[in-house]
Parts: C-alpha cells; sequence; structure tokens
C-alpha cells in the first residue's frame, strides 16, 4: 500500500532538500496537527463556503490580504495551477491576445488551451554557459509591445525554479503605460515577503495578481497556495467567476487549515525564525566557497542576462563533466544513493535543491559535507572536463494558435520521424513543468535531439507516448 511505503520511507534517514517546504516538520503555529481525517469536514453549519466565503474563511482570507498588502487574497487548494488558470482566463477573453514569457509554467498554456487565447511569446535571455534561463528583459516587452497590437495582458514567472528574478517593477510599470495587468507566477516566491535576503515580492513590485505556492518554500502541505490581487484594473467578482470553475467544489479543509496556520505563523513568531534561517544561508555559503570544481550559482549573475535579483534559497550546483557530458543527474544520484539527500531536480548540468526556513541545522551540515567529499573527488578527473557552453534549444514560432492544434486531428509518429512535423500536443520536462513543445509549433531536429537527450538521462518528459509523438495531420 501507499502510505506504508510512505510510513517506511519517513522512517528511514533522507533528507528531504526538495518541496514540501514543511520538510516533514510540524511548525505551523499550533503545537500538534490533528488526525487528518477527524478534521476532514464540508461545508456545514460555522464552517463557511470557499466558493462564497462570508464567514470565518473570509476573515482567514482577509487577514492574509493584510499581511502581504494585497486588496483581495484568495486561498488555492488546487495548487498554483488553479490560480494560474484563474487570472488568465479572468484577466484575457478569448480569442485575445496575452503576453506571455515562453518558459512558462504548463498551467499557462493550459489556460492558454483551454480559454482560446493567441499567445505571444517574449524570450527570457540564455545564459549558455550554465545551460539554464536568466530573467526577462523589460526592454524585450516593450519590444513586444511596441510591436503587437491589442495585447490584454502581460504574464511572467518570477523568480524561476532556479531562482532567478526578472525586474518585475520596470515590467509592471510597461503594463500599466499600456493600460494592461501584470501577473506573475511566483510559486517559487510565497517566503520573499518574510526575508531581508529574499528578492522583493512581486505584489511589492506593482503586479496586478501574483500567485504563490505555500506549499513550495513555507511550511504548509502539499497542494496548498494563495494568490493576491492589488490592482484597479480587474475586479475581484471576475477573479472569483473562474476560482470557482478551476477550483474543487469540495475543497479541503485539512488544505484551508494549513494555508491559514501558515499565513499566521509567517506573520508572527516565522519572522524570528527566518532570521535564524537567513543566517544559515549565509554561513552555508561561505562554506561552500572553498569547493574547487563543483560550480554554483551565487549572486555575481546578477545584473546580466536580465537577471535582476537571484533567490538565495534555490542551491543550484554545476558538477564538473568528469564522466559524462550531462552530470546533473549524477550528481543527485550519487546524493541520494551515498549521503541519502534528495535533490529536488536534477537536468542535465546541474542539480537543485530547495531549502526553506524548516531545515535543520544537521541538514545543511550533511549536505555541504557531502559536497566537499565529492568535490575532492573530482579534483583529478576535473582537470579533463571540457567546459563548453551548454545549448538551451529555443520553439520555433507557433504556425497555429495552441487551442486549433490541440483539438485538430492528429497522428502519431515516431519521435526520430517528427522534425519538420507541427506538434499537436505539449511535451513537457517534469520538473519543472515548463514545455518543450506548445501544440501548434513546428518541431526541428534540435529539439527532437533534446527530448530524447532528457528521457536518456532518466527525466520525467510528459506527451511522448513510447517513442511516438502527437502531430497535426
Amino acid at each position: 500500500m501507499l502510505i506504508d511505503r510512505l510510513r517506511e520511507y519517513g522512517q528511514t534517514d533522507y533528507y528531504p532538500f526538495h518541496m514540501p517546504g514543511h520538510k516533514r516538520q510540524i511548525k505551523m503555529g499550533i503545537t500538534s496537527f490533528p488526525n487528518p481525517f477527524s478534521v476532514d469536514i464540508t461545508e456545514i453549519e460555522g464552517f463557511d463556503n470557499l466558493h462564497h466565503a462570508e464567514g470565518i474563511l473570509r476573515a482567514s482570507m482577509d487577514y492574509a490580504a493584510s499581511v502581504y498588502g494585497s486588496d483581495r487574497s484568495w486561498y488555492l487548494v488546487n495548487g498554483s495551477t488553479g490560480g494560474i488558470l484563474s487570472a488568465i482566463c479572468a484577466a484575457v477573453n478569448p480569442g485575445e491576445k496575452i503576453l506571455m514569457a515562453r518558459n512558462s509554467h504548463k498551467a499557462a498554456y493550459n489556460a492558454v488551451a483551454v480559454h482560446r487565447l493567441a499567445p505571444v511569446y517574449v524570450y527570457p535571455d540564455v545564459i549558455k554557459e550554465l545551460g539554464i534561463q536568466g530573467g526577462v528583459r523589460p526592454e524585450a516587452v516593450k519590444a513586444v509591445l511596441e510591436r503587437e497590437k491589442n495585447i490584454k495582458c502581460i504574464y511572467i514567472t518570477s523568480p524561476t525554479y532556479e531562482g532567478i528574478v526578472s525586474d518585475v517593477r520596470e515590467i509592471a510599470q510597461l503594463a500599466h503605460r499600456h493600460g494592461i495587468l501584470l501577473i506573475v507566477d511566483e510559486a517559487h516566491g510565497a517566503h520573499f515577503p518574510f526575508g531581508e535576503s529574499f528578492p522583493e515580492s512581486a505584489l511589492d513590485c506593482g503586479a496586478d495578481i501574483v500567485i504563490q505556492s505555500l506549499h513550495k518554500t513555507l511550511p504548509s502541505l502539499t497542494q496548498t497556495a494563495i494568490m493576491h490581487l492589488k490592482s484597479s484594473l480587474i475586479s475581484p467578482e471576475q477573479v472569483e467567476r473562474y476560482l470557482t470553475v478551476f477550483q474543487s467544489s469540495s475543497p479541503s479543509y485539512v488544505f484551508l487549515s494549513s494555508i491559514d496556520a501558515c499565513v499566521r505563523y509567517m506573520a508572527g513568531r516565522g519572522k524570528e525564525d527566518v532570521k535564524r534561517y537567513e543566517e544559515r544561508l549565509s554561513r552555508f555559503y561561505n562554506r561552500i566557497e572553498r569547493l574547487e570544481n563543483l560550480k554554483y550559482l551565487d549572486d555575481r549573475i546578477c545584473g546580466k542576462y536580465g537577471v535582476y535579483g537571484r533567490d538565495p534559497s534555490k542551491l543550484v550546483f554545476f558538477p564538473p563533466a568528469f564522466l559524462k557530458a550531462d552530470s546533473g543527474p549524477e550528481l543527485a544520484s550519487v546524493l541520494r544513493e551515498k549521503y541519502h539527500l534528495e535533490a529536488e531536480m536534477a537536468c542535465c548540468s546541474y542539480a537543485l535543491f530547495m531549502t526553506s526556513l524548516m531545515d535543520t541545522e544537521e541538514g545543511f551540515e550533511r549536505l555541504l559535507q557531502a559536497l566537499y567529499e565529492i568535490d575532492a573527488q573530482t579534483v583529478q578527473a576535473a582537470g579533463a572536463a571540457q567546459d563548453g557552453s551548454k545549448e538551451i534549444p529555443v520553439p520555433s514560432a507557433a504556425v497555429k494558435i495552441p487551442a486549433d492544434a490541440w483539438c485538430r486531428e492528429g497522428e502519431k509518429v515516431l519521435l526520430s520521424h517528427a522534425a519538420g512535423r507541427i506538434s499537436g500536443t505539449f511535451v513537457v520536462v517534469y520538473p519543472p513543468g515548463i514545455p518543450l513543445l506548445v501544440p501548434g509549433e513546428r518541431i526541428d531536429s534540435q529539439m527532437t535531439e533534446q527530448i530524447e537527450k532528457n528521457r536518456q538521462l532518466g527525466i520525467t518528459v510528459e506527451g511522448i507516448d513510447g517513442d511516438s509523438i502527437r502531430v497535426l495531420l
């Protein structure tokens, strides 16, 4: 049974450098979390209705709005995905244009497809020597706004999975000069408002709608998130219309109570715990300066490649390619099997470790000692490593809008024979959940090679059925 395997795993010494942010600890301003079955109720008298909140839930969400400084805040029990779908559909009518960063999460593309929107893409810079994407430059957004007419909304992701932050304030000002909304997927930045060493929250930078996943970096249960509105360009009622569509009609009170407890904890005692967490992070970065071969992402990247800021809670390591060209998964595997340290994600040239205020001194120390050992073992081999740039394939311009391609009749062909055809499906590397291909984009040989490369590395690639991909007739 799944529960038996979960219980067994929970009793091991495997340490989670991955989400959820509670790190399997109870610390939300309450002494203990009750048996979830004992508090799993429905909308009975006295407990309000999330889809028509007037009582205890409305009071709780109004309190959250006061903590974050928003006009309105809504609890999300379907994760940030439900908030992203609701925000985009509320802001842009069917058939209209949305300017969106091409490194958006698949939830944004689902909103585009379901609502039959016409996406106009802006591309983040690429940090070729590291094999990751940088920020979205305001100049790039401005150029698209001047070139394309009738764009109704801008949608970007900041921070990225790797902690890269764009200049949200400048992009918000551009949006407002054109009289349109800025929606920011800040799923990985729920902790930003509570610490001095973290970047400024998008809500404080002028974004109109901001979606945050509490469960990613704060002590809240998986699938819990929050959405904030701070704008006169759209009404709360319009947003709520779509929340009733994309959120469950039977929201979990276990999740809702987790969100409420998390927000109250962060507004109170959590602030002191964040200070101690920031001190731990600072000490960790000071100590990894002694690493000779393992590269890591730090603030030296800021001011280049469209990177306006960086979230230090994301530990991103780039191992030397001493055994094979793509050693990110190899690093994660060694840390898992030998040291019982579980990374959040590994892809090609790097491995990502997520931290939160719930991480312990022991956890940081275990990771540090493991990295020291691995670094020492690679001293001789690293000399032979080739440090070339790592290309990230850029998807071709869309031939058809996603909704038309998604619904149109297609056929399955071998991935090796797909170059030149038009994709009829989403192809998504997960995590982080950013589509390599969107329905309506033409497939080229570089893209098929990248898809196959990810599969060979053991990385989950959604949208490929066996060795085949759906393309349009």
